[in-house]
């Protein structure tokens, strides 16, 4: 009896391995909490991190619990793996205490208390990640001089970002959507807030000071990049966009509201958005890596920069009404695809818009009727270009009408 017991489990278990097999199953058991120490080495070390010289460290599978990391100085790539917790009390998906010059990029970061949370840290970037479903996003807690980047930080049910005693951080074109608190400030000023969207959060902005003056001063903020850049874009603004320039004095739009977003008597955005910005790459220029950042109401897709041919486009969709876009390219991009002259064409036709410039970038912006439309944005031969092309292709054509001309003069 007790030898047909094992041979049936062990025939269980045959069969089950045979089944995890054919159905290509892996089984996944908790990582615990993995450490990536001072010394560069990676603990445990069969975790699903990929370490290069103790400088570069990417993720090559799901990891099931958080990561602390101690050293500085490292680039850590989820290269669009997940971080999932188990939204146990205190838990953090990354964690940063007293560190610098950290890169956690392009990973997703869910179900924990704290998806990031950096103590004491500073000159870190925190790039293109999925911030989901915690019950902080991120946190900042006596850190400053940090970058928070193109970053989706949704549907956490307390705060998005809260800093804590951190200024001088940059937090701009993220997607800060469904959260209760967009962003959370608590004795925390001189950050810059800009080129983010903010969208259906219950209140998009809360400062320590509004309930508790008797323990918090108020936090004061950039909360735009002046004119003609511009601030972020708010789903509960409700000013409109009949003027432009500086004072919103100028007759005619720039996809800029009219007039300011107050968050309280210390801090305004100056130029808010009339609609969200959608965030483009734009590859590498002179070793750096730019945007090309495009604020419609209209539903923009298959954004494509094409070097070769010089041009961009990409395709814009609404149902009624009037649509326009604002297209903000980086002055570098300008200058090496377009020399400075360019033109716009809707569906191939060439096309009427507005420009404005800073020092770093150029702000395009034009209206269309609701449809679907192809937007290009293409090379524009200067004048004096054309005038010289022009009697180039000409002089053959004058040479020839003079010959024929002599011709006819000596018969």
């Amino acid at each position: 009896m007790f030898r047909k017991a094992v041979s049936g489990i062990l025939f269980a278990l045959l069969l089950i391995g045979v089944l995890a097999f054919a159905l290509n199953i892996r089984l996944v058991n908790a990582s615990g909490t993995i450490y990536i120490k001072a010394d560069g080495s990676v603990e445990p070390p069969d975790a699903p991190i990929l370490n290069v010289e103790n400088v570069s460290y990417t993720l090559i599978d799901n990891i099931y619990d958080s990561i602390v990391v101690e050293r500085d100085n490292i680039v850590i790539d989820g290269e669009g793996s997940t971080v999932r917790g188990t939204e146990a009390y205190d838990s953090k998906g990354i964690y940063l205490s007293g560190r610098r010059n950290v890169t956690i990029k392009n990973m997703e970061i869910k179900a924990f208390y704290y998806g990031i949370l950096l103590y004491g840290s500073s000159n870190n970037s925190i790039v293109g990640n999925n911030i989901a479903n915690n019950k902080y996003g991120m946190g900042l807690s006596e850190s400053s001089n940090n970058s928070i980047v193109r970053n989706n930080i949704t549907a956490n049910s307390w705060d998005g970002i809260w800093l804590s005693v951190s200024s001088k951080n940059s937090i701009v074109r993220n997607n800060i959507t469904n959260n209760y608190w967009g962003v959370a400030l608590y004795l925390s000023s001189n950050s810059k807030i800009y080129y983010n969207n903010f969208i259906n959060n219950k209140d998009p902005v809360y400062d320590g000071s509004w309930d508790y003056p008797e323990y918090y001063a108020p936090s004061i903020n950039v909360w735009d990049h002046s004119y003609p850049f511009g601030g972020n874009y708010w789903s509960n603004y409700t000013g409109v966009d009949l003027y432009s320039g500086v004072y919103q004095n100028v007759t005619g739009s720039d996809g800029i509201g009219d007039t300011a977003l107050t968050i309280d008597k210390n801090n305004r955005d100056c130029y808010p958005l009339m609609a969200p910005i959608s965030v483009f790459d734009d590859g590498t220029w002179n070793g750096a890596s730019y945007s090309v950042d495009v604020i419609s109401n209209s539903t923009v897709s298959e954004f494509q920069l094409n070097t070769t041919e010089k041009t961009i486009k990409f395709n814009v969709t609404g149902e009624t009404g009037l649509g326009f876009c604002r297209v903000t390219i980086p002055n570098i991009v300008i200058q090496n695809m377009w020399h400075g002259n360019y033109t716009v064409l809707i569906n191939d036709q060439p096309w009427p818009f507005t420009n404005w410039t800073d020092t770093e970038n150029t702000h395009i912006y034009f209206t269309y009727q609701h449809s679907e439309h192809e937007i290009t944005i293409i090379p524009e031969f200067p004048q004096a270009t054309i005038l010289s092309l022009f009697m180039i292709l000409s002089l053959p054509v004058l040479v020839f009408t003079k010959r024929k001309l002599s011709r006819k003069h000596k018969t």
